[in-house]
């Protein structure tokens, strides 16, 4: 007697699949179920409850604000996130900008308060925190992203976004990304930067410190090269606070840096950002602590504005800094407020900017400092804005010796106790910034390399297609995409097979078309025979 098949009781009357359900998906991205189960059913029964499984793709959100146009080429930019901090800024400003001449859609591998902006910039948004750092989700989303749109280039913001560029790359989208980081900041850097290498069409680096500390720690890097185009000074997004509270906000920083007691006017140094070792807080409290013991250092005030300062609930960084303050006995001359709406106030009260990070490639808030003429300085070979001081002419004034308090403090008391050199600190740092930090400049360089990347692209998918059709690759290299992207960044290249050397055919025979790969190029022109046949 043969017994019926199983049924599968599904209590749906109080539940409903979501609306862009992926049973393929579903089975793929939570491999503990196996496939031989029914996704449908493992989802109404038990995976709509199971928050930490991946159920659909993340959602393609087409602007309300702005339509796609046919008309135009489409870019992707993306984001590693939507806070309102620096990457995320600089790249809704490029997708501000690029907005004026494609279609744009931006990809964001995490939320914030910037998301709405990013919307109405972009003609379609994707955004979810599940795909930072998850390759498999990534590569679906990529794929979606390229069924529905034809990207002609994409502008990778960070390094943050690493995950993006080998989906990208597959899809023979030419993936830029522009690095703002050291490369000493990551663990395993050398195999992080030469992966990014690998699957990106260039490299776009924001300051020479941050591709030579690239090189460094990446030795396969060093015979290479890259873009160093300093990023343009963003248009902070307004916040949304109401009138009354941002001038309640405005009054209580004027009063913290300049409070009504003082009887006589002080030289207010700021500091700013996240409150962590590598931002180097402590050594801003270092220096203020120095100033104070020098004579004449009473008529100095430090104050630092940003988020992470919380002794009373981390046993970290913040404590021993906390600490720091209370022994040194600064008092009043040194204050520590939280991050502002209000930071233009901070610009106009300030009389200095003081970065002292210890790695620190292009900060946002030196570059917006110049635009409001506040003079900068920084340490030497710890930031980039040491590169555009030189390039300013103000190396002497403003750059203090690599992480070296006595150093700063003595640039400190000198443009404090000198008129002259403080207006020349002042009207060089800002006309420079205005040539250096051009976010015109910068959009049109990136669409240029973004361009020339597009036809290399273009090239390299028809290389990829002749080889995988010849079936001349040897079964050692079966991915023709990573051989020829291996080839072209210079990332690891392979022979194809014993009986050919690339480098000696590009070399002694040459290539019909310019950029084409040399075995592609051998295959196309009949297999000519010679010394590249040597093994």
């Amino acid at each position: 007697m043969v017994e019926p098949p199983a049924v599968v009781q599904i209590e749906h009357h109080t539940r409903r699949l979501p609306d862009n359900f992926d049973a393929a998906l579903y089975l793929k991205m939570n491999p503990d179920l196996g496939t031989a189960i029914d996704p449908i059913a493992h989802y109404l029964n038990h995976g709509f409850q199971e928050s930490w499984r991946i159920v659909t793709l993340p959602r393609i959100k087409m602007s309300d604000s702005r339509q796609f146009d046919p008309s135009r080429e489409t870019v992707m930019v993306v984001s590693h996130e939507a806070s309102r901090s620096g990457a995320p800024i600089l790249a809704l400003n490029l997708v501000q900008r690029l907005s004026a001449s494609y279609n744009v859609v931006a990809l964001l591998l995490g939320n914030g308060p910037l998301l709405e902006d990013f919307e109405d910039a972009a003609v379609a948004t994707m955004a979810s925190p599940r795909l930072k750092n998850n390759l498999p989700y990534t590569q679906f989303a990529i794929e979606k992203l390229c069924s529905d749109f034809n990207f002609k280039f994409a502008l990778v913001n960070s390094m943050e976004c690493r995950v993006v560029l080998e989906p990208l790359a597959r899809h023979f989208v030419p993936a830029i990304p522009l690095i703002h980081e050291f490369a000493s900041a990551y663990p395993n850097s050398a195999a992080l930067f030469s992966d990014a290498k690998l699957w990106s069409s260039d490299l776009v680096f924001s300051a020479d410190i941050t591709w030579e500390s690239a090189k460094d720690l990446c030795p396969a890097l060093k015979p290479l090269s890259a873009h160093i185009i300093p990023q343009g000074h963003c248009a902070l997004p307004a916040p949304v606070v109401e009138q009354e509270r941002q001038q309640l906000e405005s009054d209580y920083l004027r009063g913290k840096m300049r409070p009504a007691t003082d009887t006589e006017r002080k030289f207010v140094i700021l500091g700013a950002g996240y409150v962590n070792f590598r931002k180097g807080a402590d050594i801003f409290i270092q220096c203020a602590i120095k100033a104070m013991l020098t004579p004449g250092g009473e008529k100095f005030r430090f104050v630092w504005i940003g988020k992470g300062f919380n002794p009373d609930v981390e046993d970290g960084y913040s404590v021993y800094l906390a600490d720091q303050i209370k022994r040194s006995g600064l008092g009043d001359r040194f204050v520590m407020l939280d991050e502002t709406s209000a930071i233009a106030t901070a610009y106009e009260e300030a009389d200095l900017l003081f970065i002292s990070s210890r790695l620190d490639p292009l900060p946002n808030v030196a570059i917006d400092a110049f635009d409001a003429r506040l003079p900068v300085l920084c340490f030497d070979k710890a930031t980039g804005i040491s590169d555009f001081l030189s390039f300013g002419g103000l190396r002497d004034s403003c750059i203090a010796d690599y992480l070296d308090v006595d150093s700063a403090v003595r640039k400190i008391f000198a443009l404090a106790d000198s008129s002259e050199l403080y207006e020349e600190a002042v009207a060089k740092s800002h006309a420079a910034s205005k040539i250096y930090f051009d976010m015109d400049r910068y959009v049109a360089e990136l669409e240029s390399v973004g361009v020339k990347a597009a036809v290399r692209a273009q090239q390299e998918k028809r290389d990829v297609q002749l080889i995988s059709d010849s079936g001349l690759l040897d079964s050692s290299q079966r991915d023709a995409r990573l051989y020829v992207r291996a080839w072209a960044s210079g990332i690891n290249p392979q022979s194809p097979r014993s009986d050919f050397q690339p480098d000696v055919y590009a070399e002694q025979h040459g290539v019909e078309i310019p950029g084409s790969d040399p075995f592609a190029d051998y295959i196309r022109t009949g297999s000519p025979q010679g010394v590249w046949n040597n093994a």
